[in-house]
This record gives C-alpha cells, structure tokens and sequence, in this order.
C-alpha cells in the first residue's frame, strides 16, 4: 500500500467513524427556566432546569418553585428530547431558545411543558 492510499484509508474511516456518532441538533446544556401545565389546565409546577454532560446524553438537575431538587438524566436525538428521573419528559427542541412537550408523573398526573432558556 502506497502512503496516498493509506491516507485516503485513513480520512474515509475517519469519516466513517464520525458519521456513526449520535448528534444533537442543539445543545441544550445551560439553564432553563420551564413551566408544567397539567392536564386540566392548571399550573403543576414551575422553576429551573440545568442540563449538564455531552450535548447528546447527560444529567439534569431540576429545581421547582417549593426549591425542591429532583435529579435526572437527558438525552437529545436530532430535535427529540427525552427526560427520566422522578418525572418522565418527551420533547421537541423548536429552537435554541425553547423546549416544548409533555411529561407525566408515576402518581398519574400529566401535562405539557415549555422551557426557556435563561
């Protein structure tokens, strides 16, 4: 193998390699401010939302109105997002400025929620 073919092997894998990595189309790591709307209309909850890790996949750390903490992991698919932890989030990244979707609770609650970023 001559050294032009090695380095064409070498950028094609390389490419290759790159293409196979998950990808976000934002990055939503920062903080957030959001609001839960239940299901008959009311507000469930507000506060702050801190996304940290990789821009794909990471934990979040959510902290309401009351100052309670909850604690979760994230993942983002293109514009998808996703949300597990005491509440079970499912979003759409509308941009890089706003995360809407709807979350449900293992007591049996639901709504949607929209997040803005601080």
């Amino acid at each position: 193998m001559t050294h032009k073919n090695i380095i064409v092997w070498l950028v094609t894998s390389l490419f290759l390699l790159v293409s196979c990595v998950p990808q976000a189309d934002f990055d939503i790591r920062g903080e957030w401010e959001y609001t839960m709307t239940a299901s008959d209309g009311n507000t469930y909850d507000a506060g702050s939302i801190t996304f940290q890790g990789e821009p794909v996949s990471g934990m979040y750390l959510q902290v309401n109105i009351y100052e309670v903490e909850y604690e979760g992991e994230f993942t983002v698919s293109g514009t998808a997002l996703k949300l597990t932890g005491y509440e079970t989030w499912a979003g759409e990244i509308a941009n890089t400025n706003t995360i809407e979707g709807t979350w449900s609770h293992e007591d049996g609650f639901s709504g949607v929620f929209t997040a803005r970023r601080k």
